[in-house]
C-alpha cells in the first residue's frame, strides 16, 4: 500500500515537468507586450495539487487577463522559487526563478544554473533599526507601541542597458515582510505583513516587470532624482525628473510629496525656464555637477564664458537642489530612528515645513542629520535648541579623534588631543568647516593663535536673492508669497545663524580658545543686479567661478618664497622647466626687487586687462584654485566627489589671481556687513539656553558691529578687524628661515637636521641680505666694544660661508673696529652669471653654438670653482621639504652647507639640455653630475641623468639614479616617472619581475601620465610569458615583488613620516613658511585616491598664510 502512495506521489512530481525547449518570455514580453498570451501560453505547465503556490490578485496593467504568482516547483528543492503567470489555477508558466538569496533571474527552466547569471532583481540588505509597531508596519498606532528590531533595505532592477535603478524598499520584521516607497498604488494586503515569496513576487511585478513592460520604469520619490543627477547633465537630470513625477500621476502611480517639492524648488529656481543661458549647446551643458564627500552639498562648475545671469540661475538652482537633499537626508533620518514622516508618507507641505525648519536651525543637519533633537513636525519632541551646542561636543571629539590618528607625528610629549596643538586644531577647524552642510555656497577661512586664544574666522554670506519666494503657511494651511522684507530678514537671520555655530565649532575644538572673533561679508550680488554694470558683472563672475575651485581646482605656481623655486614642476625632465630665476635679474640687496635672481616669480596672466586695473594695488591672499587643465572642457556631467575625488592638487600658491576670498576683497561690490567677537563662557551659555533661536539679539549680546536698517537688511560697515591682523596668528609665524632667529631644542634640532631656524634656508640672496641687516644693527650697538663687533660679524660671515660675503669681510670688520657703519653692498655673483647667460643665448640664437657652449662652459667652470674652493658644501635647494629631506638623509655631521645662486644650477641644466641635444649623452654628463652633486634631494636632477644615462644604454647607473630620485621624491608625478624609467632599465637588465612591478606602479601613482606606458607593459608581460617566467600583473603583487628586492615602494619610503612629521612641528612651533611646503609634500604622499590633497587639506593651508 505505501509503495503505490510513492508510485503516485512521483507520477504527480513528473507531471510538473515541462516537456517543451524553455524560452525566456519575459524579454520578449518587453520587447513585444502583444505577444505574451501565445508565448506563455505554450510555456505554461500544469500543477498537480502538491505544489505549493500564491496567486495574487490586484496587479495593475497585466496583459491578457492572466494572474501573476509563484509556484514552488519541486526541481528547485526548496532552495529557490518559480515567479510567473497562471492562465488558470493549475497551469503555470515561469518567466523568472528567485533564490534563498533575494535575487531573481529570468528564464523559463526551474533548474537553472544560476552561477553565471547576473539577477534582473533584488533586495538588497542596508541597515538594521529599532521602530516603534505602528502603521509603518500595517499595525494601528498607539500611545505607548513596543519597539521591534527591522531590517531595512532596496528593492534594485537591472535596466535595459545593464545598471541597476534602486525602484523602492523594504522593512523585515521577524519573518515578515513591508514594501515601502513603491511606485505602484497597491493594497495594504499587497503591502504589509507579506511572508519572503509573496514579498519578493510582488515587487518584482509591481516594481519591475509591468512597469518596464509600460515603459514606466523610474525609481520612487528622491530615489529616482539622485539617480538622475548622478548619471545625466544636471538640468536635463531636473527636468526629467519632473517629468517622471507627472507621468507617474497621469497613469495612476503614486508620487512622493518631495517629489512635487522638488518640482517646486526648481520652478523656483527657473531651472523649467529655457532662457536662462543654460540650455545645452551640441549635447552639452555649460553646467557641471559637483558634490563634496564631506558636506554631501551639491555645487555647479562652469567656465568663464557663461553670463553673469546665468550664473545667478545656477547659483539660486544648487542652492534649491541642497535644500531639497537636506529634506530627503531628514525624511531619511526619520525612518531610521521610526520617525515620522518619512519619504513613504510624507505631503507637499510637510516637506515644504521640514525645508524652511531647516534653514531657520541648520544645525540640525550641519554636520550629520540630528537624532537626538529636534523632530520636526514632531510636537513630542526636543524643540532643537541644543543642536547648536551640539556642535561644540562634535568639534571636541574630532579633535580628540585627529590627535589619536596623528600621535606618531608628534616628537614626545602631548599629542594635542586635550588641546594646544596649532596643528591639530588648524586640521579639526579645516575638516569641520568643509563638512558643514549648507545650503548655499560660501567661502570661509581662519586663523588662529592657541598661545593666546584667539580665533579669527571669516565667511561669505548669502544674499536675499538666494532666499525662497514662498513658504507654507501652517496655520493658513495655504502656499503664500514671501514679501521683500522677510525674504530679508531670512538672509540676515541664516548668515547669522552660520556664524553662531562656526563659532560654536571654533571653541568646541580647543578649550584653549577663549575669543573667536567673526566676520561676515557680502559678495555683492544684489548689488551687482542692481547697478546693471557690466563691467561689475564680469567681476561678479570672476569671484563666484572661483568660489569652489576650492574643491575642483588645481593648485598653480606662485612666486611666494614658501612655494618651489621651478614653479612647482614635477614629473618628465624633457618638458620645459620655467624656474623662477629664468628672468634676468640682480641680486642687490637695496633694491626693492631684490629677490634677484634666487626669487623672481613668474606672472600668470589669467585675468584679463579690465581685473587687473581694477585690482591694483590690492593685498592678495595667498591661495588660489583654478580649473585643472582639461576640466573646464569636460562634458561628463556624473556627480563627482569634490576635491578628493576628481581634482588634482598639483601644488599651492600664493598668487590668488583665483581665489575666492581675495578675488571677493578685490571686487567693488564686496561690503563688510558684521563683525563681533564672542568669549567662551558668554558664548556657549548663550547657545545652551537659546541656541539658534534668536540670532540678532546674541549677536548684539557680544556688542557686534552691524548696522540693521528699517527692512532689517545689513547695511555695510566699517570692519573692527582683519584676519590677517597680528594677533590671530603666532609671534614671528611668518618669518622666513633666512631672516628668523630661532634656535631648535634638542628634538627639533634632531627632527631638521640643524641647530636653529636658518639651518633651513634655501635662497641665498636673503641670507646675504640678513647679513648685511646684521652689519648695520652691529655698527649701530653701543653695548658692544669695536673688537667684539668684528669678531660677531665673522661669526655671521663664517655661518653663511658665502665666498662672495667672504671677499667682502675685511671692510666689514674695518669698519666696525672703527667705528663706522658697514657698506651697503651689492652682490655682484649672480649678476655677473646671469650676464653671461644671456651673452651665451644671444650667441645660440645667433647660430654660433659653439661659441655659446664654449662660453656657457667657461663661466661654469669658473663659478664651480669659486664654490669648490671656498670652504663649505656647495649646495641647490628647490624648497624647504628638499632641505629637511637634505639635511637628514645627506648631511655630514658639522657640514657647513653653502647655498648657491639659483642661477649657477639652473646654467648647468640648460647646458646639459643643449649639450644632449648637439654633442650627445657623454658631453652632457659633467653638467647632469653637476646637477646631482649641487642637488642630491631634488628629483630632478636624477631624472634627467637617469633619462640621458638611458639613451647612453648604461643601465646600471641609469637604475641607480631612478632609485635615487625615488627615494627622494616628494611628488606622485616625479615617483610616477621614476618607476617608469626604472621599468626600462630593469628590463634591459633581463629583470623581468621588477620591471613590470615598476611599470605597474608607475601607472598606479599617476593614472594615464605617460602614454606608451600600457603598450610597453604588455610587450613586457608577452615576452615575459612567452618565456615562462613569472611576472606581476596587479598593485599587490608589484609592492610584494618591489618589497622583497629591496626596492622602494612610493610613497612608503623614508622621506614620508619626515614629511608628515616635520610638517606638524613646523606649525606647532609657528614656522608657517616652511611648514606650508612640508604640508603639501606629507598631503601629496598620502595619495591614497590619486589626490596630492584634498578641499580639508587646502582649507588647512590657507589657513597657515598671512
Amino acid at each position: 500500500m505505501l509503495e503505490r502512495v510513492r508510485q503516485n506521489v512521483r507520477r504527480l512530481v513528473n507531471q510538473a515537468t515541462p516537456r517543451h525547449i524553455h524560452a525566456n518570455p519575459f524579454g520578449k514580453a518587453l520587447d513585444k507586450p502583444d505577444d505574451i498570451v501565445d508565448e506563455l501560453t505554450r510555456n505554461a505547465i500544469r500543477l498537480n495539487p502538491l505544489i505549493k503556490r500564491h496567486i495574487i490578485d490586484g496587479f495593475e496593467g497585466v496583459p491578457g487577463g492572466f494572474r501573476l504568482g509563484w509556484a514552488q516547483l519541486p526541481q528547485t528543492h526548496g532552495h529557490a522559487f518559480s515567479i510567473g503567470l497562471f492562465t488558470d489555477s493549475d497551469h503555470f508558466a515561469q518567466i523568472a526563478l528567485a533564490d534563498g538569496k533575494a535575487r531573481v533571474f529570468a528564464g523559463t527552466d526551474p533548474d537553472m544554473d544560476t552561477q553565471e547569471l547576473e539577477p534582473r532583481f533584488v533586495f538588497v540588505k542596508e541597515e538594521t533599526l529599532t521602530l516603534a509597531d505602528g502603521p509603518r508596519l500595517g499595525h494601528a498606532a498607539s500611545r505607548n507601541p513596543k519597539t521591534v528590531r527591522a531590517t531595512q533595505g532596496g528593492v534594485v532592477g537591472r535596466m535595459l542597458g545593464g545598471r541597476m535603478m534602486w525602484l523602492a524598499s523594504w522593512l523585515k520584521t521577524g519573518s515578515r515582510y513591508t514594501l515601502e516607497q513603491m511606485r505602484a498604488n497597491l493594497p495594504a494586503n499587497m503591502r504589509f505583513d507579506l511572508e519572503y515569496r509573496d514579498a519578493i513576487t510582488i515587487a518584482f511585478f509591481a516594481a519591475y516587470m509591468l512597469p518596464q513592460m509600460n515603459g514606466l520604469l523610474v525609481g520612487f520619490g528622491s530615489g529616482n532624482i539622485f539617480r538622475r543627477l548622478n548619471r545625466e547633465a544636471p538640468i536635463g537630470a531636473i527636468r526629467r525628473s519632473i517629468r517622471d513625477t507627472m507621468s507617474a500621476r497621469s497613469h495612476g502611480m503614486r508620487a512622493s510629496g518631495l517629489e512635487d517639492y522638488f518640482a517646486d524648488l526648481m520652478r523656483e529656481a527657473h531651472a523649467l525656464d529655457t532662457d536662462q543661458g543654460l540650455e545645452a549647446v551640441h549635447g552639452a551643458e555649460p553646467l557641471r555637477l559637483y558634490t563634496s564627500s564631506y558636506s554631501g552639498c551639491y555645487f555647479f562648475a562652469w567656465d568663464s564664458s557663461l553670463p553673469f545671469s546665468a550664473v545667478l540661475c545656477a547659483l539660486n538652482i544648487e542652492g534649491n537642489l541642497n535644500r531639497f537633499a537636506a529634506v530627503s537626508s531628514w525624511l531619511e533620518r526619520n525612518a531610521r530612528i521610526g520617525a515620522l514622516p518619512t519619504e513613504n508618507t510624507v505631503t507637499r507641505a510637510e516637506a515644504a515645513q521640514i525645508d524652511f525648519a531647516l534653514l531657520e536651525n541648520p544645525a540640525l543637519i550641519a554636520l550629520k542629520p540630528d537624532d537626538r533633537f529636534g523632530a520636526i513636525l514632531d510636537p513630542n519632541r526636543e524643540d532643537g535648541i541644543q543642536a547648536a551646542s551640539r556642535l561644540a561636543d562634535i568639534a571636541a571629539d574630532f579633535r580628540r579623534e585627529v590627535a589619536e590618528s596623528t600621535k606618531d607625528n608628534v616628537l614626545e610629549g602631548d599629542s594635542g588631543a586635550d588641546g594646544g596643538s596649532e596643528w591639530v586644531y588648524r586640521q579639526t577647524m579645516s575638516r569641520l568647516l568643509r563638512s558643514l552642510r549648507l545650503p548655499y555656497r560660501f567661502d570661509v577661512d581662519f586663523r588662529c593663535d592657541l598661545s593666546d586664544g584667539e580665533v579669527a574666522i571669516g565667511f561669505t554670506s548669502a544674499g536675499v536673492s538666494m532666499m525662497p519666494f514662498t513658504r507654507y503657511d501652517v496655520s493658513r494651511r495655504a502656499w503664500i508669497d514671501l514679501t521683500d522684507v522677510e525674504r530679508t530678514r531670512m538672509s540676515v537671520d541664516y548668515n547669522l545663524r552660520v556664524g553662531l555655530m562656526m563659532a560654536a565649532l571654533s571653541f568646541g575644538a580647543d578649550p584653549n580658545v577663549k575669543r573667536v572673533s567673526m566676520h561676515i561679508d557680502s559678495i555683492g550680488l544684489e548689488e551687482a543686479v542692481a547697478e546693471q554694470d557690466s563691467a561689475i558683472s564680469e567681476l561678479m563672475s570672476e569671484a563666484l567661478s572661483a568660489f569652489e575651485r576650492i574643491r575642483t581646482g588645481d593648485m598653480r605656481p606662485s612666486g611666494s618664497k614658501a612655494a618651489p623655486k621651478d614653479g612647482d614642476y614635477h614629473g618628465d625632465p624633457a618638458r620645459p622647466v620655467t624656474p623662477r630665476t629664468t628672468d634676468i635679474s640682480s641680486e642687490s640687496i637695496d633694491s626693492d626687487d631684490s629677490a634677484g635672481s634666487d626669487s623672481v616669480g613668474t606672472g600668470d596672466d589669467t585675468v584679463d586687462g579690465q581685473f587687473e586695473d581694477l585690482m591694483k594695488n590690492i593685498d592678495f591672499d595667498e591661495m588660489a584654485f583654478a580649473v585643472p587643465d582639461g576640466h573646464a572642457d569636460d562634458d561628463d556631467a556624473s556627480m563627482r566627489d569634490d576635491a578628493s575625488d576628481k581634482t588634482e592638487y598639483d601644488t599651492y600658491l600664493d598668487d590668488d589671481d583665483d581665489d575666492p576670498m581675495a578675488q571677493l576683497r578685490k571686487n567693488p561690490t564686496v561690503r563688510n556687513l558684521v563683525t563681533v567677537t564672542f568669549t567662551r563662557d558668554e558664548f556657549l551659555k548663550r547657545l545652551d539656553t537659546d541656541g539658534l533661536a534668536h540670532p540678532t539679539a546674541t549677536y548684539r549680546m557680544f556688542d557686534a558691529e552691524m548696522d540693521v536698517d528699517g527692512k532689517g537688511a545689513l547695511k555695510p560697515i566699517d570692519a573692527a578687524f582683519d584676519l590677517r591682523d597680528s594677533r590671530f596668528s603666532p609671534a614671528g609665524s611668518q618669518e622666513e628661515p633666512e631672516l628668523s632667529d630661532i634656535r631648535f631644542d634638542d628634538g627639533t634640532a634632531q627632527l631638521f637636521g640643524c641647530e636653529n631656524m636658518m639651518g633651513l634656508s634655501i635662497q641665498r640672496v636673503d641670507l646675504l641680505q640678513r647679513a648685511v641687516g646684521e652689519f648695520h644693527r652691529l655698527a649701530q650697538s653701543d653695548g658692544l666694544e669695536s673688537v667684539a663687533k668684528a669678531k660677531q660679524a665673522m661669526d655671521i660671515i663664517n655661518s653663511i660661508s658665502d665666498p662672495e660675503l667672504t671677499e667682502l669681510a675685511p671692510q666689514v670688520t674695518s669698519a666696525l673696529i672703527d667705528g663706522e657703519d658697514t657698506p651697503d653692498f651689492s652682490f655682484e655673483l649672480a649678476q655677473s652669471l646671469d650676464d653671461e647667460r644671456l651673452k651665451a643665448r644671444d650667441m645660440l640664437f645667433s647660430g654660433d653654438v659653439e661659441r655659446a657652449i664654449e662660453s656657457a662652459q667657461s663661466t661654469l667652470e669658473r663659478m664651480d670653482r669659486i664654490f669648490a674652493e671656498n670652504p663649505g658644501v656647495p649646495r641647490y635647494f628647490n624648497s624647504y621639504a628638499e632641505r629637511v629631506i637634505y639635511n637628514r638623509m645627506f648631511a655630514t655631521e658639522g657640514e657647513r652647507t653653502v647655498l648657491i645662486p639659483d642661477n649657477l644650477f639652473y646654467m648647468h641644466m640648460e647646458l646639459a639640455d643643449l649639450l644632449a641635444q648637439v654633442k650627445g649623452v657623454d658631453a652632457a654628463l659633467p653638467h647632469l653630475n653637476a646637477m646631482v652633486r649641487y642637488a642630491p634631494a631634488y628629483p630632478l636632477s636624477h631624472l634627467k641623468l637617469a633619462v640621458q644615462l638611458g639613451r647612453a644604454e648604461d643601465w646600471d647607473p641609469a637604475r641607480a639614479a631612478c632609485l635615487n630620485a625615488l627615494n627622494v621624491a616628494l611628488d606622485r608625478e616625479d615617483a610616477s616617472f621614476a618607476y617608469y624609467r626604472l621599468a626600462y632599465a630593469e628590463w634591459m637588465c633581463d629583470h623581468f619581475d621588477l620591471a613590470a612591478a615598476s611599470y605597474i606602479m608607475s601607472e598606479e601613482i599617476a593614472p594615464g601620465r605617460i602614454a606608451m606606458l600600457e603598450s610597453e607593459l604588455q610587450e613586457l608581460i608577452g615576452r615575459a610569458q612567452s618565456q615562462c617566467i613569472p611576472v606581476p600583473t596587479n598593485v599587490q603583487e608589484a609592492i610584494h615583488v618591489l618589497a622583497d628586492a629591496g626596492l622602494p615602494v612610493w610613497p612608503n619610503t623614508p622621506v614620508a613620516p619626515l614629511m608628515h612629521q616635520a610638517a606638524r612641528v613646523c606649525v606647532d612651533k609657528g614656522m608657517f613658511v616652511p611648514a606650508r611646503t612640508l604640508s603639501v609634500a606629507a598631503m601629496r604622499m598620502d595619495y591614497e585616491d590619486h589626490d596630492g590633497a584634498d578641499v580639508v587639506q587646502v582649507q588647512f593651508l590657507r589657513s597657515l598664510n598671512n
